[in-house]
């Protein structure tokens, strides 16, 4: 299981520059989301929320923050796609596999990435009721999707009208692939 990487409410304040009863108030004002530790009731924010939280205000990022936002779950049973990990990984980005729907649900809560790249061939899957339900909840209003399209697929524009950010065939070249999750990881 991966690390969870957590900030204090001192910890964000250097980052942002200001008070830490400041990042406090955001906080109990459901701004920035957090958690409280049992028993002592310290606050901890997620560094991904933390991350998402400057982005939304218009906040610069840290760079030694930022590579925390580099997070991929790629999920496919697909051997062909899954052997772009290498390539993605040479290029800064943590990839995780999930090789069914029930894993990569499960993984898209521990995990927290920026990106889901969902191939539309995944059993067990629909791929437009995975995009109706990340796009319905809040905690994946930030989480960027690209979608593997099946071969021969003709309407790609259903698939960015039901959720996702961006679509590519499967049969597309694997460094094709590779630009386009950087390009949304970047933006």
């Amino acid at each position: 299981m991966s690390e969870v990487h957590v900030l204090t409410t001192g910890e964000a304040a250097r980052y942002c520059g200001v008070n830490f009863r400041t990042v406090i108030r955001w906080i109990e004002r459901g701004q920035l989301k957090a958690y409280k530790l049992p028993g002592r009731g310290d606050h901890r924010i997620c560094v991904e929320d933390f991350v998402g939280f400057l982005r939304d205000n218009a906040m610069p990022v840290p760079a030694e923050l930022g590579s925390a936002t580099r997070k991929v779950l790629l999920a496919t049973a697909a051997p062909e796609l899954a052997a772009s990990r290498p390539l993605l990984q040479q290029g800064g980005v943590e990839v995780e596999i999930a090789g069914d729907s029930f894993s990569a649900g499960a993984m898209l809560v521990t995990s927290k990435p920026a990106m889901l790249v969902l191939d539309a061939n995944l059993e067990g899957a629909n791929g437009f009721q995975i995009l109706d339900t990340l796009r319905s909840r809040s905690e994946f209003s930030s989480l960027s999707v690209l979608v593997i399209a099946p071969n021969g697929e003709v309407n790609q524009q259903r698939w960015l009208d039901a959720g996702a950010d961006a679509v590519v065939s499967a049969s597309c070249d694997r460094n094709e692939l590779i630009g386009r999750i950087n390009l949304l990881l970047d933006a």
